[in-house]
């Protein structure tokens, strides 16, 4: 494992990474995911992502749901707990809207269907790797060598980082 990542180095990773799979409780304790587009990220690294008022990610959040973000990219994994609360107010939705928020809801951020989820990240955990080819190189290689019982490779870096 190497150096730990800073809290805002890894959130500066996220930014790049527009989509996510968002993870939450149901009312019956199990767990359901479905990508998002991120609509906006704030000064306190928080996701705001809309939604339909009427939905199961609404239902799931409602109070403070615990959810979970799982980015991915061509490398870098990184998933980040945190809690969640769904709001509706016009003046905050009217501040983040976006073509994607256009593209789903034709009656702009006045649409009383239109609510945003702000996710407040509280920890992450992140790996890193080398890529593709690279990997496979590592592993066929790994393979080999573990038939005389010798380590496995090194698949690059991870760690966890409390934000």
């Amino acid at each position: 494992m190497g150096e730990t990542k800073q809290p805002q180095d890894l959130m500066q990773m996220l930014e790049e990474i527009g989509t996510c799979m968002l993870t939450t409780v149901d009312a019956e304790g199990r767990l359901a995911s479905r990508p998002m587009g991120v609509a906006h990220i704030d000064e306190d690294h928080r996701r705001w992502f809309f939604s339909r008022v009427e939905s199961e990610k609404v239902d799931d959040v409602v109070g403070e749901g615990q959810v979970n973000l799982a980015f991915v990219d061509d490398k870098t994994w990184v998933s980040v707990a945190g809690s969640a609360v769904a709001r509706t107010d016009e003046a905050t939705k009217a501040q983040l809207w976006d073509l994607g928020a256009k593209a789903y809801f034709a009656d702009g951020p006045e649409d009383p269907d239109v609510a945003l989820i702000e996710v407040r990240p509280e920890s992450a955990q992140y790996w890193e790797g080398p890529g593709g080819a690279v990997a496979l190189v590592k592993m066929a290689t790994a393979s080999l060598a573990n038939k005389w019982g010798k380590d496995s490779p090194s698949m690059g870096d991870q760690g966890r980082v409390d934000l």
